[in-house]
């Protein structure tokens, strides 16, 4: 079996176990959600809208900047049906909108409606293969699959679930203990919103001290490269916010 046969594969076995978890969860998480979900008006087609006014919570149709989908004010999703995907790598769009999502959305989705890999278009599977690991390794935004847009509406009230279940919860950095000073200020660097090893280390090298850092502006902040305007104001938001 060649490598893209098998990778074709892997995609449609990790599909189908990702549907059958979809359909479990749904028995348990469905019942008392609090959706709030803002809709780009050029998403009127996807017949989505409607689907989801279906359901209890507040759909609000309006201009969005960056992706097509802001659910409860914290997870950004960029919908694309697998034709509009292929299209989108082949005119380029792709990969500019993953960077404007990285850089000014919260916790950026890219969802995926449909089967890339089976589509009307001739297409090569590497480069569809390239795309995906490009999102995921490169730009550090989830790829999600759905079968159609009714699986769609599923995967957004299961997000909504999940953001309201966990949104305050801190996962802890695997128990990592940096011995060196400089190792020790990037680990507390990466302990800040949406900030990897990558960022720290600009920021790091932008402020010269940890210190520098945390007393920037959200002006200030902005100024590194990778961090846009809505990432520096979460930082500032961390920092300032006085616990009641």
């Amino acid at each position: 079996m060649c490598v893209v046969d098998y990778a074709h594969n892997m995609f449609e076995a990790v599909q189908s176990r990702y549907i059958k978890l979809i359909n479990a969860m749904n028995q348990f998480y469905y019942g008392d959600i609090l959706l709030k979900i803002i809709v780009d008006y050029r998403e009127k087609a996807s017949g989505l809208i409607e689907l989801l006014k279906n359901e209890d919570g507040f759909i609000e149709v309006k201009k969005v900047s960056y992706g097509d989908y802001i659910i409860n004010e914290a997870i950004t999703i960029e919908r694309k049906t697998a034709k509009d995907f292929l299209i989108s790598i082949i005119d380029g769009r792709l990969f500019k909108q993953l960077s404007k999502l990285k850089m000014f959305c919260k916790n950026p989705i890219l969802l995926i409606e449909g089967n890339p890999y089976n589509t009307d278009l001739k297409f090569d599977r590497m480069a569809i293969k390239g795309a995906l690991i490009s999102a995921e390794a490169i730009w550090h935004i989830p790829v999600i699959f759905s079968r159609s847009k009714e699986d769609t509406k599923d995967i957004f009230m299961l997000i909504s679930k999940q953001v309201e279940s966990y949104i305050d919860v801190v996962p802890l950095r695997g128990g990592y203990r940096p011995k060196r000073l400089k190792s020790k200020q990037l680990y507390l660097l990466q302990g800040l919103p949406q900030i990897g090893p990558m960022l720290a280390k600009r920021l790091l090298k932008h402020f010269k001290s940890v210190s520098n850092v945390v007393n920037a502006s959200v002006q200030g902040l902005a100024e590194v490269d990778g961090i846009g305007k809505v990432s520096a104001e979460k930082i500032r938001e961390v920092l300032d916010t006085e616990v009641l």
